[in-house]
């Protein structure tokens, strides 16, 4: 009797493993078909050839993005930080070479000094006022055409920062905007998801952090500190005379140096 109990015990391990190896041998064949419909999708897709750099650091910038695991920006605003981060991460995903398939975007839920209220809706529809910017650069570097097929095929995702808890972010470039309103847990958190085949790039300025005006420390600054002497971590900073958005803002930026 122990001898039968025994062989039939087998009989289920050996049948348990072999259902393991099928839905195992399912999942690795349909991530092989995303990744080979990404990678069409991507290959296909141009980036708008009229957009040129508007000074020599912002060209300085994509060359560290590509060299550095991780990268953190910080600079004034009108200097177009996101704007080259995106371009930036975009041109690796055309970088087959990379392994890179996606990008993942995100920034903290923070309202800029006042309170809007209750927003209706479900998730989608109470963060799309904050992570709108992101799809708007897109477009403007791809079309719209080859951003709805991004977002719909999942090469471009944005998910608000409180809701990253439990993610990995791999074959991606993930960006964090709006840096400055991170605390140095949600820096900490949104880094820890870095998994394989993952660039990170953390965008913000200091100068408009929401948190400070609390009287709080914020993540960016904590990082441009603390991970210094991290081998694959670089920085990169913009001052008022790289704003780009227009000549006047220079000086209504170096106006508000002054108490």
């Amino acid at each position: 009797m122990p001898k039968y109990n025994s062989r039939a015990k087998d009989k289920r391990s050996v049948k348990k493993q072999y259902e393991e190896e099928q839905v195992e041998s399912i999942v690795r064949s349909t991530e092989q078909r995303e990744d080979e419909q990404k990678a069409d999708i991507i290959k296909r897709t141009t980036i708008n050839k009229e957009i040129k750099y508007k000074n020599a650091k912002q060209k300085d910038l994509v060359k560290l993005i590509q060299e550095k695991q991780i990268v953190f920006i910080k600079g004034s605003a009108g200097t177009g930080k996101s704007f080259i981060a995106l371009k930036a991460a975009i041109e690796v995903l055309k970088d087959n070479t990379m392994g890179i398939n996606k990008i993942a975007l995100t920034k903290p839920i923070v309202e800029a000094g006042e309170s809007i209220g209750f927003l209706p809706g479900g998730i989608e529809e109470k963060t799309d006022p904050y992570m709108r910017s992101f799809i708007d650069n897109v477009q403007e570097l791809i079309g719209k055409t080859s951003t709805k097929e991004f977002v719909a095929n999942g090469i471009i995702e944005s998910v608000p920062l409180p809701y990253i808890r439990g993610n990995t972010f791999r074959k991606s470039v993930s960006i964090l905007d709006e840096a400055q309103n991170t605390t140095k847990t949600a820096m900490k958190l949104f880094i820890s998801r870095i998994g394989q085949n993952c660039k990170m790039i953390i965008v913000g300025d200091s100068d408009q952090s929401d948190l400070m005006l609390r009287g709080e420390d914020h993540g960016l600054a904590d990082a441009f500190k603390r991970f210094k002497n991290v081998e694959g971590v670089g920085f990169f900073e913009f001052t008022e005379d790289d704003i780009v958005r227009s000549d006047i803002l220079i000086d209504i930026m170096k106006c508000y140096r002054t108490p």
